[in-house]
């Protein structure tokens, strides 16, 4: 697992949802590495736990938080966490939890997945925001996990395109609102990463290997590590003059 220079965020308050996934630990790793505090969030507690456990000593300056983030009241809840965790200021928040849904055509899909999706992947992005923002002061940053689906459409996938548009639509709004207080809000939009999430839509599409997959070009899938370093790229002070955009890692496949 690589890791970002120890020391860059010495001292700031992270929040990272999504926490027990391959994408959020990566990043919960860097955060601490360059010694921030980190709240770890996660409905899955056996996932926080083995994030918790991949970072080693951290010396009391990263702990978890279960929560969902689509409810309201979980997200007040990790939000206060957060503060009670650091300096009561909120620096840096990878707004990162999300789910694939179910891969089948519009007219297959069941209102209850639709949901689901939008719930987590859009009000869980919103709720996260609307939250976190009061706690904020200038030069403090947001990344937001989009996808390569933002950008573009994929057959058999409704709810996950559609709610990967609503946070770039959401980013690119909510920047413009927090200009003038100094705040950068970004997203990062993967292409397809190495891990759960692949594994999964593969498995429903009958696929056994990445290669098979109906985006497959010569790019290969990306590795966590790949993405984490854009993310800490959008958080750090060389990244200053960017907001509202989203950086696409992907290998060149939207090109």
């Amino acid at each position: 697992m690589t890791t970002a220079t120890s020391g860059t965020f010495e001292g700031r308050t992270a929040i990272v949802t999504g926490a027990g996934g391959v994408l959020g630990r990566e990043v919960a790793a860097r955060l601490a590495a360059a010694g921030a505090h980190v709240l770890l969030v996660d409905r899955d507690p056996a996932a926080l736990e083995k994030t918790l456990a991949s970072l080693g000593t951290t010396a009391g300056r990263v702990a978890t938080h279960v929560a969902d983030v689509s409810v309201d009241a979980d997200v007040a809840s990790y939000v206060d966490a957060a503060r009670a965790l650091g300096t009561g200021e909120i620096a840096l928040f990878f707004n990162n939890a999300g789910i694939e849904g179910v891969a089948a055509p519009i007219e297959d899909q069941r209102i209850e997945d639709f949901d689901r999706v939008m719930a987590v992947n859009v009000r869980g992005v919103f709720l996260g925001m609307s939250h976190v923002l009061r706690y904020m002061t200038r030069g403090a940053v947001i990344v937001n996990t989009c996808s390569t689906a933002g950008h573009r459409g994929a057959a058999n996938l409704a709810p996950y395109i559609a709610s990967k548009h609503a946070v770039l639509g959401l980013t690119r709004t909510v920047s413009l609102e927090n200009q003038e207080r100094g705040i950068r809000i970004c997203a990062v939009s993967p292409g397809p990463i190495e891990g759960r999430m692949m594994a999964s839509l593969n498995t429903q599409r009958g696929l056994t290997r990445p290669d098979d997959s109906v985006e497959a070009t010569a790019i290969r899938y990306s590795d966590p590590a790949e993405v984490a370093a854009a993310v800490m790229f959008l958080f750090s002070d060389e990244a200053s003059f960017i907001t509202g955009s989203a950086l696409v890692v992907d290998g060149g496949r939207l090109s």
